[in-house]
């Protein structure tokens, strides 16, 4: 009799432990894509972290999603296949011990959209924060793509004119940031020197916040310009979810010593060998007299926005001159 009774009570005690590790509840997918899809769910009471697992729906074996920290409330879920119906769970650990647990949730099912193939088109745009010539600034670099494009795989930005300081920085220096944004995340890193070889040479490091090396660009002085290069990660597939990329190098760039227009010469191509050519036009100036020239204008140029639209000349904005003799330029005019 004690021996049922001991055992009843054993069961009693697994079953409270089990019962105060409430799982999270509320579960629903958005930004549902051919091969992603971001699970959602509202947080449970007193979390340590989460477990997902995802199948398609009717198989039996399940796919794990592990180290999900208990202040997230949604995960991306990749690698997916188009057209196609999935089901995922999640589990509430309420400590690192995994024991006690909530166990496994009620699913909540998606289905993944067809894909379709966006063409190559990336927008590329370069800028600097100041257009006095000779002189030392800030450079950055913007990149997005639309969803579906084919991935870019390399990058290599040029200039017409200009030159890196690589000889004032040493290796460990922070020379910078790069932000990327995506459907499901952000990612925001630190930019670092590396390796230096000579005045024209360096590798620029790029770190995320746990100092985890995510990637890294090539700088360089060649032909009386400069050099950015990059060959992006592969990532599993050939085509984009979406994104917009910022890369921000401080107080490297020297403009070159002569009036005039700055050209920088975008060369970008993608996974899939389609290539694609941009410019952009920066007016440096060693006096006013050419920016204040643009700025009055004259009757032979329209001025549009990136979008095409019919727009006005604003200052630190790039914007495109269509002349009348037909020749288009992207210029931005910094004051």
């Amino acid at each position: 009799m004690r021996k049922y009774i001991l055992i009843i009570v054993c069961v009693l005690i697994n079953t409270n432990l089990l019962s105060q590790c409430l799982n999270a509840n509320s579960l629903y997918v958005t930004n549902i894509t051919h091969i992603n899809a971001l699970a959602n769910w509202t947080s449970a009471q007193a979390p340590d972290h989460y477990l997902i697992h995802y199948r398609i729906l009717g198989t039996t074996n399940w796919s794990n999603l592990g180290n999900i920290d208990s202040a997230m409330v949604s995960r991306n879920i990749p690698q997916l296949q188009p057209l196609t119906t999935y089901e995922w769970q999640i589990k509430t650990f309420c400590d690192t011990s995994n024991q006690p647990n909530s166990g496994w949730s009620l699913s909540d099912t998606f289905t993944t959209i067809a894909f379709v193939a966006a063409p190559f088109n990336p927008i590329i745009t370069t800028t600097i924060d100041n257009n006095i010539c000779n002189a030392k600034t800030s450079l950055t670099l913007n990149a997005s793509q639309t969803q579906n494009e084919p991935d870019i795989g390399t990058s290599t930005i040029t200039s017409g004119g200009g030159y890196f300081d690589i000889q004032s920085v040493a290796m460990g220096d922070s020379v910078g940031y790069a932000i990327m944004n995506t459907s499901t995340q952000t990612i925001l890193s630190t930019l670092r020197v590396g390796i230096i070889a000579g005045q024209n040479y360096a590798i620029i490091n790029s770190y995320d916040s746990l100092g985890a090396l995510i990637g890294f660009f090539a700088i360089e002085n060649v032909n009386g310009g400069i050099k950015v290069s990059s060959t992006s990660p592969n990532d599993g597939n050939n085509y984009t979810s979406g994104f917009t990329s910022e890369i921000y190098f401080s107080n490297l760039f020297v403009t070159p010593n002569i009036d005039g227009p700055l050209h920088f010469y975008a060369d970008i191509q993608s996974e899939l060998g389609d290539q694609f050519n941009d410019t952009t036009t920066i007016m440096i100036t060693c006096t006013n007299s050419m920016a204040e020239e643009m700025i009055r204008g004259t009757s032979n140029y329209k001025i549009y926005d990136l979008l095409g639209r019919p727009a006005v000349f604003k200052k630190n904005t790039v914007l495109i001159y269509k002349y009348s003799n037909g020749k288009t330029k992207k210029i931005i005019i910094i004051k």
